[in-house]
């Protein structure tokens, strides 16, 4: 019985443990994509040829990014998907959004609005 009872027990504790872990992304909100745009390639630097504006609201607040990364990172990126994002606390000049692979993507932030 006091066996029993035991592994019990360090299955309950397990089992929290394990939705403590994922519940370890602290701080990310959903995120809805207001604006999705490829700039055009400079013929002249091509190594900003993978270029794009995106705007996105978290909140009361639309953030405008811009960031350099290859397409397949925003395969399944469109206006009015969601994303989990939190603006990056240290500097506030990045908003880190999870893709749904789980990759983090890093957007510079170039403005911000919040109605009136």
């Amino acid at each position: 019985m006091r066996t029993c009872l035991l592994a019990l027990s360090c299955c309950i504790a397990m089992a929290a443990m394990l939705a403590y872990a994922q519940s370890a992304d602290e701080g990310y909100q959903m995120a809805r994509v207001v604006a999705f745009e490829r700039v055009a390639a400079n013929a002249q630097h091509m190594a900003g040829s993978d270029a794009y504006k995106i705007s996105m609201r978290l909140g009361d607040t639309v953030y405008a990014c811009r960031v350099n990364a290859p397409a397949a990172t925003f395969i399944d990126w469109t206006t009015g998907k969601e994303f989990p994002a939190k603006v990056n606390v240290p500097n506030g000049k990045v908003l880190l959004v999870k893709n749904p692979d789980g990759q983090v993507v890093e957007l510079n932030i170039v403005g911000r609005k919040t109605p009136k």
